[in-house]
């Protein structure tokens, strides 16, 4: 057939028993189908960038389907090609850039390498190609292997077999969660940014690395945590009812949409359980845990575990002597504010984001306020021992 003089032709070969003597199992063809598919949507995103704001042509996934020409024996070893359709020619550029771009994310995957990132590709596309090109050698068993002969049908070739396809999917860092569903999928470019969320964690995924974050305020948002494989476990321990769930802290990169609303956690860092005494305070506590950033509409930052962890300590001390509960606000800055107010004195303690604190006291009729800081917590106690108020 003279394939090494045919740059065009796709070698993929299967090996092992089942294959022996050129045989191709139906349940097979599902891996070369995903193949052609991954290669139609890499297509389809490639004419739209060279032709913006056009519809694709009718027809257009003619021009990127693919034929099996031959099976040779002694493995199912298959030579594919694009076939020639000729009303579909003027499109065989976009599909012979695809099968390359395609090429290339199945060899970085395959060879520890970084999996490049397609921006030709959009959101929604970019999940439905990651996601399909997860499932090649889905089919495979142990001592089965498929070879993606990516730098022609005679060079060496990447090898997918059932151990390669565990670090291999690792290395897909797009492969949308499998709660996800097409119409959620944003269809415009997405914000990523290192935030912190608290909710509870009430679906879990373990082979796919995925979970599902139900948010106090009742939105669920999915996440991944694949470059962190070990914190499983973890997420095993506050896996619960929406209801029941210990409230957890997530930390790592957030994607937002355009409109600035929450899409999902594109990484995963870290996880930890956020715990408050069962009090009325305790419960405003995981309220203040549980704000977004931005809570004010405007640029309000995320009140943080280090000032939600000193707030907790100082409401016990306040409760321990017998005093008045204070008012609980969060603070544009990420801290909490104590507050005790009354026709008689305003008294307040700040503790800002890093865990330091301010103090301060007006009588009536002062024109000006007694103020401190502080980073010594004693010296805090003391100020709400000596309150009278």
């Amino acid at each position: 057939m003279g394939d090494e003089d045919r740059p065009d032709v796709k070698r993929i070969r299967l090996t092992g028993a089942r294959f022996d003597g050129g045989r191709l199992p139906i349940d097979s063809l599902s891996e070369l189908q995903d193949y052609q598919k991954v290669v139609r949507i890499a297509a389809a995103a490639q004419w739209r960038s060279e032709h913006p704001g056009e519809e694709l042509p009718a027809g257009f996934a003619g021009a990127v389907s693919l034929t099996i020409e031959e099976i040779h024996e002694g493995s199912a070893d298959v030579f594919l090609s694009f076939e020639q359709q000729q009303e579909y020619v003027q499109y065989q550029a976009e599909a012979q850039d695809a099968s390359a771009m395609v090429n290339s994310v199945i060899a970085a995957a395959y060879r520890d390498e970084d999996v490049p990132d397609l921006p030709v590709l959009s959101p929604e596309e970019d999940s439905l190609f990651f996601e399909t090109l997860s499932h090649l050698g889905g089919t495979l068993t142990p001592e089965q292997s498929m070879e993606f002969y990516i730098d022609g049908p005679d060079a060496a070739p990447v090898t997918v077999t059932v151990e390669t396809r565990k670090t291999a999917i690792l290395r897909l860092a797009k492969i949308d969660s499998f709660l996800q569903s097409p119409e959620e999928t944003p269809t415009s470019k997405l914000q990523k940014d290192e935030q912190s969320l608290i909710g509870r964690i009430t679906l879990l995924d373990a082979n796919k690395m995925s979970y599902e974050l139900a948010l106090p305020d009742g939105h669920k948002i999915r996440g991944h945590y694949r470059n962190a494989p070990t914190l499983l476990e973890d997420f095993r321990k506050v896996l619960n009812s929406e209801e029941q769930g210990p409230l957890t802290r997530i930390t790592g990169e957030l994607q937002r949409k355009a409109d600035g609303s929450i899409w999902r956690f594109w990484e995963t860092r870290s996880l930890e359980q956020v715990e408050f005494d069962d009090t009325v305070w305790g419960a405003r506590l995981a309220e203040l845990a549980g704000l977004a950033p931005q809570w004010d509409g405007a640029a309000a930052g995320q009140v943080s575990s280090v000032s939600l962890d000193a707030a907790q300590l100082l409401l016990r001390e306040i409760d321990a002597t017998g005093k008045p509960a204070p008012g609980i606000f969060p603070t544009e800055d990420g801290g909490v504010l104590l507050e005790w107010s009354s026709p008689a004195a305003v008294r307040s303690i700040e503790i800002l984001e890093d865990g330091t604190f301010e103090t301060f006291t007006i009588t009536s009729g002062q024109q000006t306020g007694e103020h401190d800081s502080t980073g010594d917590l004693s010296v805090v106690v003391a100020f709400i021992r000596a309150d009278e108020a």
